[in-house]
């Protein structure tokens, strides 16, 4: 028998940082040189049945319910149009004006605005976070009063990338979040790229900070009203409140159903925007025109191509000075997978909960492409983006981009990894029901109180102690822990240790014992 599990703790929210990338040199700056290929104009104003044809027979391919697609080039807008339905089992149609959450493309949606407040001389990049937020702490007291926004908004912090994501699941709220990010071990500082939610989100509040006001009101009053972005916002509630809003969508029995909402306000910079493909063409200009939209300088030039400038490898392994897979801001800079004489600005995100967008810039070109969609991440966004600009570079589609990339490339992040029974015929049993009884603390993931229920036990996490399941015995001191996930048959190992009393667990393993983080090792405390 095998189970499976999350590739992380809960697998809240995934986020996607899409980049596949070959050689750059390091005088990139996200301005718009003179580019050594071109697009025909005419061949872009007639790819409206093209664009069609690949949404319509992607859609088929995945399930996805609902697609919007923007295209901007040479400043005009070529694209605004919605494909399939904003939930499934309702005739309710996506347009060119569906609001979507969505998920990570807030990072770069949300660095043009920090942008703003640091053209308007309110802060600088490089800015300690602590001169804004002078209660923050990480573990390194050196860290801590060098840290910038950055640092943040570049994912170099050394800040692990998955902490806080965990803590939300489990209730916890954002400056109680932020709070605890102090006592994570931290990885070299500015050496090294880690993916971090609320590492950037942190970014996000010292600029809101020096703004004055909420991270979402800055956006607001910086970017989306002069910007003329009317249906977006940095808050779940003016979602809510949206008549023409797509549902999130999550693959159950092999199709995508509305089974999930998602509050994501506590990682807002972060994954907690929702827009329109109306709105985000009209960003895409502001980007490719250097912060001028509608003749008017909305965001200053030089801070904005701060943002597309790279500033950390994204790979371990990789020369920061020549490698083009590095990111900005906010941005993946790349050179592009389609012509790679060609700059690629990028990024994608994605919610388990039923979230895939992503958007496409090449600054030389005058050229952007942004796609939203309804669900889960199954590649669809990304494979739509590179096949419309495949067949308007190269006349036809050199590769299938679902199947041979993004498929493929994004299954793990819906498909749970495996945890296997143990080998032998006759596991060993599991204790007495009150060696295990009890509650686990530690400074990071706060108590979590092991409790009886029925014939197995139950998990209480989290200020508002959320129940989740502990069941199914898998070997002696090890169960599988169901989570009511949005990845269908996710589980995670439970274990608990024992030091001396043989019928008093001394501590509570969430995850594989030999690859847990030390945070979510949680000493008995009661």
């Amino acid at each position: 028998m095998r189970i499976r599990r999350a590739s992380a703790l809960v697998g809240l929210v995934v986020l996607v940082v899409a980049v596949i990338a070959s050689a750059c040199s390091s005088d990139t700056t996200g301005s718009s040189p003179a580019s050594p290929v071109s697009l025909d104009a005419g061949a872009v104003a007639r790819s409206g049945p093209t664009l069609d044809a690949i949404v319509e027979r992607i859609m088929e391919a995945t399930g996805v319910p609902g697609v919007a697609v923007g295209v901007v080039y040479d400043g005009e807008v070529v694209v605004a149009k919605g494909y399939g339905v904003r939930e499934v089992g309702t005739d309710l149609a996506v347009d060119a004006e569906t609001v979507f959450q969505l998920a990570s493309l807030s990072k770069p949606l949300g660095s043009t605005a920090v942008a703003g407040v640091v053209g308007r001389g309110l802060l600088d990049w490089n800015q300690p976070i602590v001169s804004e937020l002078p209660d923050f702490a990480l573990s390194d007291p050196y860290v801590t009063a060098n840290v910038t926004v950055a640092d943040m908004y570049s994912h170099r912090s050394g800040l692990p990338g998955a902490p806080g994501n965990d803590l939300e699941t489990f209730g916890e709220g954002q400056a109680e979040i932020v709070r605890r990010l102090r006592y994570l071990p931290l990885g070299p500082f500015r050496a090294q790229y880690s993916y971090s939610n609320f590492g950037l989100t942190v970014g996000g509040l010292a600029a809101a900070s020096a703004y004055g006001t909420s991270f979402a009101r800055m956006a607001d009053e910086v970017l989306f009203t002069p910007a003329g972005m009317t249906s977006t916002s940095y808050s779940y509630a003016d979602f809510v409140a949206r008549d023409n809003a797509a549902r999130l969508h999550a693959r159950r029995d092999g199709r995508f159903q509305a089974l999930f909402t998602r509050n994501a306000d506590a990682q807002a910079p972060a994954g907690g925007a929702s827009s329109n493909v109306v709105d985000l063409n009209r960003w895409m200009l502001l980007h490719l025109g250097e912060g001028r939209l509608d003749g008017r300088q909305i965001i200053d030039p030089e801070a904005l191509a701060e943002s597309k400038r790279p500033h950390i490898a994204t790979e371990a392994d990789s020369d920061p000075n020549t490698v083009a897979s590095q990111y900005g801001l906010g941005w993946n800079v790349a050179t592009s997978i389609i012509e790679p004489s060609l700059l690629a600005l990028s990024h994608s995100g994605a919610f388990d909960h039923g979230a895939g967008t992503t958007v496409r810039l090449l600054p030389e070109l005058g050229f952007g492409i942004v796609v939203l969609t309804n669900a889960q991440p199954v590649g669809a966004a990304e494979a739509i983006a590179d096949e419309y600009t495949d067949v308007l570079f190269h006349g036809r589609a050199g590769r299938n981009w679902l199947d041979d990339l993004w498929g493929p490339g994004l299954a793990p992040l819906t498909t749970p990894k495996i945890v296997e029974k143990p080998a032998s015929p006759s596991p060993s049993p599991a204790r007495p029901m009150s060696a295990y009884v009890g509650t686990y603390a530690n400074d990071y993931s706060g108590p979590i109180t092991v409790v009886p229920n029925g014939p197995g036990f139950a998990l209480l996490l989290g200020p508002n102690g959320m129940t989740q399941l502990l069941f199914e015995p898998l070997d002696g001191d090890t169960f599988a822990g169901f989570f009511p996930l949005e990845i269908q048959g996710a589980m995670v190992p439970i274990t608990f240790e024992f030091d001396g009393d043989p019928l008093r667990a001394s501590a509570v393993v969430i995850g594989s014992p030999d690859s847990a983080p030390p945070w979510m090792i949680l000493p008995r405390v009661a």
